[in-house]
């Protein structure tokens, strides 16, 4: 019972850490967005890193959207 709530706190805590990288990446995707002109474009590069835990995150949120985040036994 107790492995139960830890784990539902850390799901829990993985949800708004990958809101946290979600929101990050799409700010820095806005602001490279609105700088950019005619003139100098301004291409938004995600690094190596940053593309891997951007689409994790982004699996992991829909998918807790759609099914929940919280484990019932």
């Amino acid at each position: 019972m107790i492995w139960d709530m830890l784990l539902n706190k850390l799901l829990l805590m993985f949800f708004f850490i990958s809101l946290l990288n979600i929101i990050r990446n799409g700010y820095y995707f806005i602001q490279a967005w609105v700088k950019s002109n005619s003139e100098n474009p301004t291409k938004y590069i995600l690094s190596d890193k940053s593309l891997p835990m951007l689409a994790i995150s982004l699996s992991y949120v829909l998918m807790s959207l759609t099914t929940g985040i919280f484990i019932k036994i």
